[in-house]
């Protein structure tokens, strides 16, 4: 069995990067982690105060009994957590109470108490939503206390309104079983708001009932017999508010729709075009009432028309009209924003280094989602990004930083629908959204996530404590799920500095016997390093001014308490499931086609996978919109971890891993599996 991961076989001269040294000094949690630490169940979020009493109530199995005051959704949440388990046959009293005065004001709305203690559980809000929240705490308390509750007493509340993710249904189809599986989970999450993407250029896929040719096979390119039905959107839309989520549904136009071509014949910000575009939102708004649909998102990104200000002043006047707010992408790839809209911000590349989303800019009710699509940055990127960022730039939400919307977008074709939450990570990702836009938090730490901090630091043990809740939620009420992220914190490393390929053979030789004392290292922490990645995200990393041709040397040590195969998650590219941009699929025998080599206690290691496609899918420019779906082959954390050796004691790993060029996203992964 392996034991504990050690980090730097080779610490003499290694050194931390100093600018990351004081941004890790700067970072606090938003919690005291002694008291996540003492806790014997976990929660995430985590809560806002909480206290731990000596005792335990025994709930092993019990099953809650919801007594007093009991809606809908508290109801609800019952049932689905009785059809996710065992009946039991004892009862555990829960006592659920709504008073006017049971949280301030400024907390009232989804906030919450929850007390355990010798007589039960006692949840206490001012809302239904607050009472709501309180179970899924208990839930959580329930699924990992191992049949114990601890006594405690618990007041909780968001620091954001909202608390999102978005979901691309117009590129790839997604059943509503699968939709509303989804939004259960993310419910218990305390997630409250549902972007629900429905058009894109392959299809419009809602039904119409003005212009039956929008829902003809021959004008879509995927999912061609795909078409979400009026009832089955109400009946969406009915189900997540069961559990407090409001859904914002996405009509992408005037850009994102070429099938609007292919019915019509021509475009939608033609005369013509916005005649049938102002019918297509009568049918939709007269369908889907105000009352469950609030906000109307009607895209307007990444196109440039001669007449935008009057489309959108169109388009916003018409939502206005059905009572509905609109909302729009806000990028400087996108039409204007209107003046009555929402404004959603994304955008990649250098602009998220640079803190576009600064607190003071934001002049109008705004949702941040700028952190990272779920489908560009490596898994433990996006988690790590998502944990240390400060949502709208902020500790806590207002009435214009409205919270974050996390994106789902896999862009390209996939035929195999249930790979989606893999490849895009995300249930992991949407943890770690869900943890700090709940949580908030007051110091800026969006640079930490490309230079993790040390272990000792406090940074450091927060996110080693968070991976902890995320491995117990993964492992119990997200166990059928797919969750490309595991622990990493444990591991650390002495990284030598990028050298040019002419000094590549005499710094191996160095490498490989032990003499580092010469060269420039540092040190380095988590089993994920990243070292530049690719352009469209805006060179981040550890070495953000590499070029093409210049290689890295990586050094850990792995302790092994008995000798035999170890399971290893492995990794040294991934591909943008948006424009395909990496290195390819290794060749057989090798580690990657960007020549990786491993050298295991001073033999090198041969990649022991067998590929289908050994040397092939290497994109070194983009690939827009490709209908060649993503092979597993193409993306490491689908596939199943490699089986390594060990011997007894410690194990020294050496990573050699040249740069290949702006297609490729620069890192080890080299992740230990329990």
């Amino acid at each position: 069995m392996m034991a504990a991961v050690l980090g730097g076989s080779f610490p003499c001269g290694a050194e931390t990067n100093p600018e990351y040294v004081r941004m890790a000094q700067e970072w606090t949690s938003p919690h005291d982690l002694k008291v996540e630490q003492t806790a014997k169940v976990a929660l995430l979020p985590f809560p806002q105060q909480v206290i731990w009493h000596s005792g335990e109530l025994d709930e092993q199995g019990r099953e809650p009994r919801l007594m007093g005051d009991v809606g809908t959704m508290l109801q609800t949440a019952l049932e689905d957590y009785q059809s996710s388990r065992m009946q039991g046959n004892g009862i555990l009293p829960v006592t659920c109470t709504l008073h006017p005065d049971a949280l301030p004001k400024e907390h009232a709305a989804e906030g919450y108490k929850l007390t355990v203690g010798a007589d039960g559980v006692k949840i206490t809000a001012v809302t239904e939503a607050g009472l709501l929240y309180g179970f899924q705490t208990l839930r959580q308390m329930l699924a990992t206390g191992k049949g114990k509750l601890p006594y405690c007493d618990i007041t909780d509340w968001p620091a954001f309104r909202y608390r999102g993710y978005m979901q691309d249904c117009g590129r790839n189809f997604r059943s509503v079983e699968r939709l509303k599986a989804e939004l259960s989970l993310a419910a218990q999450l305390k997630v409250n708001l549902f972007h629900w993407h429905m058009t894109d250029y392959p299809a419009w896929h809602i039904e119409c009932k003005s212009y039956p040719q929008l829902n003809a096979p021959r004008h879509r390119t995927r999912d061609k017999n795909d078409t979400y039905t009026y009832e089955q959107i109400r009946d969406v839309f009915a189900y997540a508010a069961e559990r407090n989520i409001t859904i914002i549904p996405e009509l992408d136009m005037p850009g994102h729709s070429a099938y609007f071509e292919r019915a019509f014949g021509f475009k939608m910000h033609t005369p013509q075009g916005m005649k049938i575009v102002g019918e297509l939102l009568d049918e939709f708004c007269r369908e889907i009432p105000a009352e469950i649909c609030p906000i109307v998102h009607f895209g307007a990104d990444e196109v440039r028309i001669p007449n935008a200000a009057q489309f959108v002043d169109f388009v916003t006047k018409k939502l206005q009209s059905h009572g509905r707010t609109p909302m729009q992408w806000a990028s400087n790839r996108d039409l204007p924003v209107g003046e009555h809209s929402i404004e959603q911000r994304w955008g990649e590349g250098a602009d998220m280094v640079a803190k576009s989303i600064r607190s003071e800019r934001i002049k109008r009710p705004a949702f941040d989602s700028t952190m990272g699509y779920t489908n560009l940055l490596d898994p433990a990127l996006l988690v790590r990004r998502y944990f240390f960022m400060r949502p709208c730039g902020s500790a806590q939400g207002d009435e214009l930083k409205l919270g974050t919307i996390m994106c789902i977008w896999p862009d390209g074709k996939v035929d195999d629908k249930s790979l989606i939450p893999a490849m895009c990570t995300m249930w992991p990702g949407m943890m770690a959204m869900a943890e700090r836009s709940w949580k908030g938090g007051g110091a800026d730490g969006d640079h930490l996530p490309l230079e993790m901090p040390a272990a000792d630091t406090t940074p450091g043990r927060a996110y080693a404590l968070f991976e902890q809740r995320m491995q117990a939620l993964r492992d119990t009420q997200f166990a059928g799920e797919s969750f490309p992220v595991w622990p990493e914190s444990a591991v650390s490393w002495t990284v030598v500095e990028p050298v040019p390929a002419r000094q590549a053979a005499a710094v191996r030789e160095q490498v490989l016997s032990g003499k580092l004392d010469n060269l420039h290292t540092r040190r380095a922490h988590c089993a994920n390093l990243y070292f530049r990645t690719r352009p469209d995200t805006g060179y981040l990393g550890m070495f953000p001014k590499a070029r093409a041709g210049q290689t890295v040397w990586a050094v850990t040590t792995i302790h092994a308490e008995q000798a035999g195969p170890q399971k290893f998650m492995v990794g040294f590219d991934a591909p943008a499931r948006s424009n395909r941009r990496w290195t390819g699929v290794p060749r057989n025998g090798e580690w990657s086609q960007a020549g990786t080599r491993i050298w295991l206690n001073g033999q090198e290691l041969k990649n022991p996978r067998s590929y289908r496609l050994a040397g092939q899918r290497r994109h070194p420019g983009n690939a827009w919109n490709f209908e060649h779906p993503l092979d597993v082959e193409e993306i490491w954390w689908v596939q199943e971890p490699v089986e390594i050796t060990l011997q007894k004691g410690d194990n020294t790993f050496i990573i050699e891993q040249p740069y290949a060029g702006e297609h490729h996203s620069w890192g080890v992964s080299l992740i230990p599996v329990k």
